[in-house]
């Protein structure tokens, strides 16, 4: 029987994994307008390296020709004069590896050897010839072309008999006309390796991302309840003496439909939490950037405003957002002081003026690296613990779960975890990593948000979407972030 279920979730997962025609289309053109400039670059890069390395290493090459009759002295006619001509530029290739001909006009000329290289045609039906030299010296190329011509008579005579050659037209000493054309031709063969190159990079960026565009497609992809979808909001820059983030519920001016979403998604995790009779909801994603701190200061206005008692608390002492995102600029003590005894639970906990209901935040405070190791602790129990008790709701903001062990160390404590995954943004791969980890504690999953949705499903219901700048580079080094804010997006704001 597991065997069966085991052979039925791998063709599901199988099944999720085929290649769809329009979301490789809908990729490869999200990753030229990602990648664009590159591309750019690296087209006009490799044309103009194409054209500078031709121009300097140019050899020019003159081509010194002249066309002329062939008669036989027997008077044999056109017929015979045509065939003559055709025989002597059938057999010159034969008479030029002999070497007989190159000794002929080099010994004439004066010349060890000849610079260049002679080249004959004939014109079909006619009894027309054409001898071209090729040099690197116009000079030698005439009077090599000059000396072929006084000469082929005498070596071809051997093969075809008596022959004369009458010249028509000649180019006199020549000139270099293929520069233009080489080097013009040049840029063209950079700019085309340079596209290839381009091309190569936009199918290795497509390929490796692997990013959920559709809530219907990451149901496929992981075994967690759908809680909603918020939607991809248009943020405007946020101004000095605006006091909240563009994406809070505490901004008077954010969208009606945006605020909708919530509602939506609060009354799906109220239902759930007050069935289980769950008291601590930990919020997180698994990578920075997928809107998991916006989403936890929301839901804990919305429970707010609902007339339940609610703490905030933000569980990421590497890199507290919640203050930056609630436009709250003075210095209050983080968790990681009231962990170790400094200040008391009391004095650190801030409370957010909502007319509906009573809502309480503990900022993160200075953002220090080794309190990270104090969300694991007993200390961290008995503070849930006694904030489970004096509240209805307890919302933790946490790190990244699939980046950092934050989220794994306090899944031991909290009784749920609501996971945020963004649209278009994370890997199949580390979003399921993440999961993992949180599964392998035991608290109650109550599934996933799907964050910035613009896919098809959400464009039919009228949302008006923009650019809504997420950023999560910070990460990489956490420690040496004192002092600095983030915007709305996750942001550093310079000071």
């Amino acid at each position: 029987m597991s065997e069966r279920s085991e052979l039925t979730e791998n063709e599901k997962i199988s099944e999720a994994e085929k290649i769809d025609i329009v979301s490789v289309i809908s990729d490869f053109l999200y990753g030229i307008k990602r990648l664009w400039f590159l591309m750019i670059i690296l087209i006009v890069g490799f044309a103009a390296y194409s054209y500078f390395s031709t121009s300097v290493s140019y050899v020019p090459q003159y081509v010194a020709s002249a066309t002329m009759t062939v008669t036989t002295p027997t008077g044999g006619g056109g017929y015979v004069d045509a065939n003559s001509a055709a025989q002597m530029a059938e057999v010159f290739p034969y008479i030029l590896e002999s070497g007989a001909l190159q000794e002929v006009v080099a010994q004439e000329m004066g010349v060890d050897a000849i610079q260049g290289s002679i080249n004959v045609t004939a014109e079909e039906g006619t009894n027309l010839l054409t001898i071209s030299v090729t040099s690197g010296n116009a000079q030698m190329a005439y009077d090599t072309l000059q000396q072929v011509i006084e000469s082929y008579p005498q070596v071809a005579e051997f093969v075809l008999g008596e022959t004369k050659l009458e010249v028509l037209d000649e180019t006199g000493v020549p000139k270099d006309t293929q520069k233009q054309t080489v080097i013009r031709g040049s840029y063209k063969r950079g700019a085309l390796k340079g596209a290839i190159v381009a091309f190569v990079i936009l199918c290795i960026y497509v390929l490796s991302r692997r990013t959920v565009k559709s809530k219907d497609r990451l149901k496929q992809y992981i075994n967690l309840p759908d809680m909603g979808s918020i939607p991809f909001i248009k943020a405007k820059k946020r101004r000095k003496n605006r006091k909240n983030a563009e994406l809070s519920l505490l901004n008077e001016r954010i969208p009606s439909h945006y605020t909708e979403s919530i509602r939506k998604l609060r009354l799906r995790v109220l239902k759930e939490m007050e069935d289980q009779n769950l008291k601590t909801l930990l919020v997180t994603s698994s990578v920075p950037g997928e809107g998991k701190t916006t989403l936890a200061v929301n839901l804990a206005v919305s429970l707010a405003k609902q007339g339940k008692k609610v703490i905030l608390v933000d569980c990421d002492p590497r890199n507290p957002s919640v203050a930056a995102l609630m436009g709250e600029e003075k210095e209050h003590p983080g968790i990681g002081e009231v962990l170790r005894g400094n200040v008391s639970l009391t004095e650190a906990l801030t409370k957010v003026d909502l007319p509906e209901g009573t809502m309480l935040v503990l900022f993160g405070g200075k953002p220090r690296q080794a309190d990270a190791s104090l969300l694991g602790k007993k200390e961290m129990r008995k503070l849930l613990s006694t904030m489970s008790k004096s509240a209805d709701y307890v919302i933790l903001d946490t790190a990244p779960a699939e980046l950092l062990a934050d989220a794994a160390m306090l899944a031991r404590h909290v009784d749920a975890a609501l996971y945020v995954v963004r649209y278009n943004y994370t890997k199949l791969s580390k979003i399921r990593s993440g999961i993992q980890t949180l599964n392998m504690s035991s608290l109650h999953m109550l599934g996933y948000v799907f964050n910035g949705d613009l896919s098809e499903k959400g464009k039919r219901y009228g949302y008006g979407y923009g650019g809504y700048g997420y950023g999560y580079r910070h990460y990489g080094y956490y420690g040496q972030r004192k002092g600095k804010k983030e915007d709305k997006s996750g942001r550093v704001i310079k000071e």
